[in-house]
């Protein structure tokens, strides 16, 4: 394929596109063959080379293929609607994480209740065996009693899957009593692991107090873990980092912006560095970067992509690319949510996936909130994507969220 479009002479080093001579296999056999015969090894070695796409190019042409929704499926479907019914316990189904398991099924977690915070909110779990395009029944994988279980994330280290939430209570009735106990600093990251692809998981402990979770983290290519956090008190993000897979985790960077520092997503790039994009209120995604494996963080600056004021993802594909999911629409909405490939560490992005899209509520309707939002994606070992997302519906008695996934080829 590749072959048939390049010619196989050069002209100062450099390949020269030929379209419509004659390059077909035959061709180059032909012209092989006489190389052979005919030239030093070195100097055939050169020629041959130069007849083949480098990498890079092989990239570039990636990047400039928009990505391709090859197919959806619902992950989980809400049983009941009504926030105050007593018997709801799995209504409100929000912020998922979807992971690549060691025996090649995908997990995907997110929190569930009767309505966003209540104390009976848990995470909740579903498996797929065929690449995304249908998924098992949902599981409770932690529920802390008398807390909201929020936001789980996934770190992949080898074979071993890492899973962190946080837990806490922002509603202080029925009464309570006893220091952070209630509100921001009542709120903990927990972590835990599995070594055999979901079985059997390890019991959940605190890794960090005070701090929040949302997005994957990642192992980077010299082996440290990082996970994207950000502060309840303080408001500030940064990340936990361990460098003895888990035993013990430091909180690195206080990155602060005039829009907000919310709910970070990580990448990996080129070079040792480490990408990071913030949620803000400004319509903006806000960006830091490290050059020291995030140990410090750059100056949050304001970069050129309208953005809702939800969670964004990142994620590093194993050729290379950067792949950035998030809500296209400007705060309060988050009625658009696409998906788009960098090839250069996110100097240049290609052309948008619209993954989902939802109208916006009328002025007079009882739902007077409808998202499509809090992306998470996952790379499969074909190379495609799994995208999950949560679908919520907002209103003063109605109160649903159903999760997403789709299958994109990029």
């Amino acid at each position: 394929m590749w072959e048939s479009g390049w010619s196989l002479w050069s002209v100062g080093g450099s390949r020269t596109k030929t379209p419509g001579s004659r390059l077909s296999l035959e061709s180059h056999v032909n012209r092989r063959q006489f190389l052979m015969c005919s030239c030093s090894t070195l100097a055939v070695q050169r020629l041959l080379a130069q007849a083949q796409p480098s990498f890079g190019d092989v990239l570039q042409a990636k990047v400039l293929a928009k990505p391709a929704l090859v197919s959806q499926s619902i992950v989980y479907q809400h049983p009941d609607q009504d926030p105050y019914n007593a018997q709801n316990r799995f209504g409100f189904n929000h912020a998922p994480s979807v992971t690549l398991l060691s025996d090649g099924r995908l997990l995907a977690a997110w929190f569930s209740g009767p309505f966003e915070a209540s104390v009976s909110q848990v995470i909740l779990g579903c498996y797929s065996a065929d690449e995304g395009q249908s998924w098992g029944p949902a599981e409770v994988l932690n529920d802390f009693a008398r807390t909201s279980d929020f936001d789980p994330a996934f770190i992949q280290d080898g074979k071993r899957t890492w899973l962190f939430f946080s837990a806490g209570r922002w509603d202080r009735y029925p009464f309570v009593r006893g220091e952070n106990e209630v509100g921001p600093e009542s709120f903990k990251t927990y972590c835990s692991y599995t070594d055999d692809a979901a079985r059997r998981w390890s019991e959940p402990r605190v890794a960090f107090e005070k701090v929040g979770c949302r997005t994957n983290g990642l192992r980077l290519s010299s082996g440290e873990l990082l996970l994207p956090i950000y502060g309840f008190v303080g408001r500030t993000a940064g990340v936990l980092k361990s460098t003895d897979r888990s035993k013990s985790w430091r909180r690195c960077g206080d990155i602060s912006c005039p829009a907000g520092a919310d709910e970070p997503t990580i990448a990996e790039l080129s070079s040792a560095r480490v990408l990071m994009f913030l949620r803000t209120n400004d319509g903006f995604i806000w960006k830091s970067v490290s050059r020291d494996k995030g140990e410090t963080w750059s100056a949050a600056e304001k970069t050129a992509f309208v953005a809702g004021a939800a969670s964004h993802n990142l994620l590093r594909l194993r050729d290379g690319r950067i792949v950035l999911t998030h809500n296209a629409s400007r705060p309060p909405l988050r009625t658009l949510l696409t998906l788009r490939i960098s090839g250069d560490d996110g100097v240049s992005w290609g052309d948008a996936l619209t993954l989902a899209e939802i109208a916006a509520p009328g002025e007079n309707e009882q739902i007077w909130g409808r998202q499509v939002t809090y992306p998470s994606v996952a790379e499969l070992a074909n190379g495609d994507l799994v995208a999950v997302w949560a679908e919520i519906a907002l209103g003063n008695r109605v109160q649903y969220g159903n999760i997403h996934s789709a299958s994109v080829r990029v």
